[in-house]
Parts: C-alpha cells; structure tokens; sequence
C-alpha cells in the first residue's frame, strides 16, 4: 500500500509546502535586508535546500537503495551541505551581533543549530570517507 503511486504524490503534495515556505521566506528575508553577505548566504541556502528536495522527490519517485550507497551522490549531498553550511556560518555571524539575539535564549538557540548543523555535517563527512574507502578497496 506505501508503495504505490498514490502515496507517493501524496508524500510529495506533503513535502512540497515546507520547502516552498523555506524558500520564501529566505528571498523575503533577503529582500528585506539586502546585503552582499545575506545575498550569498541566501543563494547558498536555497541551493541546499533544492538540492535536498530534489533528492527526496527523486527517492520518493523511484526508491532505490543502491542510490544511498553511492558514493557520487553522497558526495554531491556533502557538496550541497557545504554550502548551506557556509550560508549559515555567514547567517550566525551576522545574527549574533545584531538587535534580534538581545534575548539571553536566541544566543542559546542559535549556538545550539550551529553546534548540532556542524555535529551533522562531521558524521556526513565521516560517511562519505567510509564509502570512498569502502569503494577503494574494492579496487
């Protein structure tokens, strides 16, 4: 039954809002306080978020296991994973010394998305070395 079509558009109809909404707010936030920074990070971003729904649209459409062992895609993920990372990066450093983090727990929040964001990236990374060396003894 989960297999079928019909749950999958639906997994998609059920998706879909959250990117959309994702992304625009970043370009209202951009066009709000625009900046050569915030342009950057904004673009880098949005990058990495198409990026990963386009690979849940693909994995909904046509599951394949064999696809989330392979090494160019993971690569490619950590591609797209370092630019959201640099995007946030140039995020925090541009929201910790503004107006917006005089609250005592938006310093504590946003130091807590950067430590787990880099926490993620690190076993992303340590993932993609085990398959890349995985792969190389094969060879």
């Amino acid at each position: 039954m989960m297999k079928g079509l019909p749950f999958r558009v639906w997994s998609l109809v059920t998706i879909t809002p959250v990117f959309a909404a994702i992304i625009i707010r970043i370009i209202w936030e951009l066009a709000v306080n625009f900046s050569t920074s915030g342009l950057l990070m904004s673009a880098l971003v949005i990058i990495g978020v198409l990026g990963l729904y386009a690979l849940l649209f693909y994995l909904i459409l046509k599951p394949n296991l064999k696809l989330l062992t392979s090494l160019p895609v993971w690569i490619g993920i950590a591609v797209l994973m370092t630019g959201g990372m640099i995007g946030a990066s140039i995020h925090l450093t541009r929201f910790l010394p503004s107006h917006q983090s005089e609250l005592p727990w938006s310093l504590v929040l946003a130091l807590l998305y950067a430590f787990a964001m880099f926490n993620a990236y690190c076993i992303l990374l340590w993932f993609v070395w085990s398959l890349w060396k995985k792969k190389h003894r094969k060879e």
